[in-house]
């Protein structure tokens, strides 16, 4: 996280823990999107959530501009029924019907909701409004969302492997038994030495992938908490 980030200034609660490890050489993590709500009309009545959702590949002023028009929709119809212009309406009734209809405003928000990489940009956003507080009130929520990962495995890959691993093992365990005397010990002590030296840097270069069985299934899939920010947005 950079230092000075937006996001470094909310709390986001740590919950991932445990994480199915997935060994590098024969398998991979393959991320499915995050399902998201339909988005709303923003013509729907303002019992109905309004919705922009962020990408880290979303332009960011597409993205105010987005709120904006969901704003002024929601300005529409918290006047519709005012009739201001109404001469059979009296002047109480108006101011009646004006406060109602900003309280009306107040309460619909519209929602700027970010997850992960986003979660800088959806920020950026609530900044852009929180900065014209003449018009806009933001407040911001923080979260997790849990997500679900797909595990591939390389068949190929980790045959080449459980080969490799087997043709090892025959070679370290082979080892010839010959009777000798004297010099010639001397000699073959050396030689097993030179060779218990070279079966220790061969398993030094097996730890990577020693750690997981390569005769045990992985997981189809894993599960992992992914940050979110949710900014919500109201014309004063």
């Amino acid at each position: 996280m950079a230092k000075g980030s937006l996001e470094g200034q909310l709390h986001f609660e740590r919950k991932n823990q445990n994480l199915v490890k997935v060994p590098k050489c024969y398998a991979r993590i393959q991320k499915r999107p995050i399902p998201h709500a339909p988005v709303a009309s923003p013509y729907a009545g303002a019992n109905v959530p309004k919705i922009v959702y962020v990408s880290s590949n979303s332009p960011f002023m597409s993205v105010v501009k987005r709120v904006q028009k969901l704003l002024r929709q929601a300005e529409k119809r918290a006047t519709s029924s005012i009739g201001l212009t109404d001469s059979k309406v009296s002047e109480k009734e108006k101011l009646a019907r004006l406060a109602r209809g900003q309280e009306q405003l107040a309460r619909e928000e519209i929602f700027v909701k970010a997850t992960g990489r986003a979660v800088e940009k959806a920020l950026g956003v609530g900044k852009w409004f929180e900065e014209k507080t003449a018009e806009y009130t933001v407040r911001y929520e923080t979260g997790s969302v849990l997500v679900v990962d797909d595990i591939v495995e390389d068949e190929q890959a980790k045959q080449k492997l459980i080969d490799k691993e087997m043709l090892q093992t025959k070679s370290e365990t082979a080892e010839p038994q010959t009777e000798t005397s004297g010099g010639a010990k001397e000699e073959e002590e050396e030689e097993e030495e030179e060779e218990s030296n070279a079966q220790g840097s061969r398993k030094k270069k097996k730890r990577k992938h020693a750690a997981f069985d390569l005769n045990a299934d992985l997981p189809e899939t894993r599960t992992r908490w992914v940050k979110m920010v949710q900014v919500a947005v109201t014309l004063r």
